[in-house]
């Protein structure tokens, strides 16, 4: 090997290290509070959401998309308790970590929860396109976004995204690990060992990613690009536009009332005014409201996008770096 191709090889090692696995060290001991805090509120919140927005009396098209967001969200929060619980606390660390029933939640839990990560994300891409048009086409927004059109957007986002997720259920398999028995050879046990030789006797299991390149490199440039990068940029010109277009709606609003109240007394004035005001005041809530959304939703998606996008390129950094930062 030439000394380009070792200085190349040791940039190429010294990626995340050893900065990636002194952060992990440190935050894999908060992480689980944290994501157990999370899930609990945001549980309760979707919770809210969905028996408020699903009356009768709040139907429409940006209710029942919002209804099928907070499901999906609400699905992913409690799939996810058990894991904090499990790998991320000391609430529930005595309980085997590599049983073949814990190894097969693991699996389903990679797979679930990307799922209806994914029909989140779509759902809320929906939901930016269903405002935008309400904005850009006020006299076309019945048309366009009725509630037959909302319930086949939200099916299609239901019934696609776990087939755009297929690759990912092949690419993981669980697999029984080497038994140690080196480790229980010469060894002195009291009573309370007992317990802990005899788990270590059972068989034990753990979840591997397949060895075919090709697959793990589709399911990258899937995951990094189709469920992440794409709808970074989607939501971004989204946003951008919305913003846009309600400060130029606020302007045209201010101009008309202007130009309408010429020539009408003082409390047909006042009038005007009161009712252009509240009409505005609900769509200007609305739409900053789904401007926040966007906006949170871009700090928490694009770094993963990215970071999917790099692992995607240069294969090597997922286990020194995704592993480091995943969380």
């Amino acid at each position: 090997m030439s000394g380009s191709e070792e200085n190349g090889s040791d940039a190429m090692v010294a990626y995340c290290v050893p900065g990636g696995q002194n952060f992990q060290r440190v935050y894999v001991k908060v992480h689980g509070y944290i994501a157990l805090i999370i899930c609990l509120l945001g549980s309760v919140a979707n919770s809210v959401n969905i028996a408020v927005l699903s009356r009768k009396e709040m139907a429409s098209s940006t209710n029942s998309i919002l209804t099928a967001l907070a499901v999906a969200d609400l699905l992913v929060m409690i799939d996810y308790i058990p894991l904090a619980l499990h790998i991320y606390t000391d609430i529930a660390e005595e309980l085997n970590r590599n049983s073949y029933a814990w190894a097969v939640y693991v699996y389903f839990h990679s797979i679930f929860s990307q799922t209806f990560h994914t029909i989140s994300i779509w759902l809320t891409i929906t939901l930016a396109v269903w405002r935008f048009v309400a904005i850009k086409f006020p006299q076309k927004n019945k048309m366009l976004c009725n509630k037959r059109n909302t319930n086949i957007a939200i099916a299609i986002a239901y019934i696609v995204c776990p087939i755009v997720c297929l690759p990912i259920y092949f690419a993981m398999n669980i697999q029984e690990l080497p038994k140690r028995k080196d480790f229980t050879e010469n060894v002195t046990m009291n009573e309370t060992d007992v317990l802990n030789v005899s788990a270590l006797s059972e068989p034990m299991y753990a979840i591997s990613m397949t060895n075919n390149q090709n697959l793990l490199t589709a399911i990258f440039w899937i995951y990094s690009v189709f469920l992440k990068l794409i709808p970074c940029v989607v939501l971004s010109i989204l946003s951008v536009c919305l913003i846009l277009k309600m400060k130029s709606s606020d302007r045209r609003r201010q101009k008309l009332l202007k130009k309408s109240t010429v020539a009408i007394n003082e409390g047909e004035k006042a009038r005007l005014n009161e009712d252009g005001g509240k009409r505005g005041g609900r769509t200007d809530r609305t739409t900053r409201m789904l401007v926040a959304l966007l906006g949170l939703f871009l700090a928490t998606e694009l770094p993963q996008a990215l970071f999917g996008l790099l692992t995607a390129i240069a294969p090597h950094l997922f286990k020194m770096c995704y592993y480091a930062f995943g969380q």
